[in-house]
């Protein structure tokens, strides 16, 4: 038995089992291998190919069949319709017998030949071999009796495994290009989540993630602080040196921000020279920590552009989360303490919450 063979079944869903299933679902019985000798020797005999040009005929006069007919290798196509003609109900319980015909079909269904025409193919297969049949014993009614229904019953096994197989490929070549759909989705989705010239999140997507991190706060009732971060005199290192290396710049800052945050922070570019960082299950003072690791991280590492040594610091503004305060709250607290820290001399952190408490004491007073 080969071993090939059953593998291709097993495959198509077809075990020693589900054979015989199959076969006597269609009321096929060991018996029938000497008719189908009968019809390989007495109805087919050595004019195979001459019944196959009958059937391509017929075939090719049909409106579908043309329309596919160009991309199809014809010479090809009607050998391998000979071939299983030779063989027609050859070994039909066996293994292999299942496996070419389910493999096929399969082909087909990868080349493109639709379904109805692989069934009006076994339509005029059968026609042909009836007509033939007829002709060859008209004298013989008891022989077209015998053979008729053996006939009918191959005719049904062929096309049943030519469906199995057709649909089976048709599932993975669409589950392939399922599989490439996604790939191709989540390069989309990670383009846009990200910023193309620094490589931290995009805008939108940081948006996207702050919110559902104030979510997921709320619902397990953890701390969450959020940084928003700017560049000091940024425009003078545009106006001096030109955009470009300004771009190196902001992409050597991001760096420097990413590495000083813990591996689950997340970092995103707000615009321009602006970033903003969202700290989850981190209180003030934990926050106050990472924004003061940042500021000197980036303040002790200036930018190496040619002959140029560019000193960078930044200024942040931090704010923790208040009970049923929406994503651009917090942003807003973090802005305002952002833009304190750059009033105040600039490569500073301004905690929101300070600045809160010293304007109401100023009020009270």
């Amino acid at each position: 038995m080969n071993d090939e063979s059953i593998s291709i079944c097993v495959k198509y869903g077809f075990d020693d089992t589900r054979i015989r299933e199959t076969i006597l679902a269609l009321d096929i019985h060991p018996a029938h291998a000497d008719l189908a000798d009968r019809i390989s020797r007495e109805v087919i005999g050595d004019k195979a190919e001459e019944l196959v040009n009958i059937c391509f005929a017929l075939l090719a006069g049909l409106r579908e069949f043309s329309l596919i007919k160009p991309n199809l290798d014809v010479s090809v196509f009607k050998q391998i319709w000979v071939d299983q003609l030779r063989r027609f109900g050859q070994g039909f319980h066996t293994p292999t017998y299942f496996a070419e015909r389910l493999t096929l079909s399969a082909a087909r269904a990868h080349d493109g030949l639709s379904m109805s025409v692989l069934h009006l193919q076994h339509q005029i297969t059968q026609q042909i071999l009836v007509e033939r049949l007829i002709t060859s014993f008209q004298n013989d009614p008891k022989t077209v009796w015998a053979l008729m229904p053996c006939i009918l019953k191959f005719i049904a096994l062929d096309l049943h495994l030519a469906i199995e197989g057709y649909h089976l490929q048709e599932i993975e070549d669409q589950q392939k290009q399922l599989a490439a759909c996604r790939t191709e989705s989540a390069k989309l989705y990670q383009k846009v989540a990200t910023d193309q010239l620094t490589g931290v999140m995009s805008f939108s997507h940081v948006m996207e993630a702050l919110e559902n991190h104030i979510n997921k706060a709320v619902q397990t009732g953890t701390t969450l602080c959020v940084m928003m971060i700017d560049l000091d005199f940024f425009k003078r290192v545009n106006d001096t040196h030109g955009h470009l290396v300004g771009d190196s710049v902001l992409i050597h800052t991001a760096e420097r921000i990413k590495s000083a945050v813990r591996d689950f922070d997340m970092v995103g570019r707000f615009g321009g020279e602006e970033f903003t960082v969202i700290l989850t299950n981190a209180d003030m003072a934990l926050a106050r920590v990472i924004a003061e690791r940042i500021r000197q991280d980036v303040a002790e590492t200036p930018f190496h552009a040619k002959d140029h040594i560019i000193g960078v610091t930044i200024s942040l503004g931090v704010a923790m989360l208040r009970p049923g305060e929406t994503r651009e709250a917090i942003l807003e607290r973090a802005d305002v303490a952002m833009y304190e820290a750059k009033q105040t001399g600039r490569n500073r952190v301004v905690v929101a919450e300070d600045l809160e408490q010293a304007a109401s004491i100023l009020e009270m007073s």
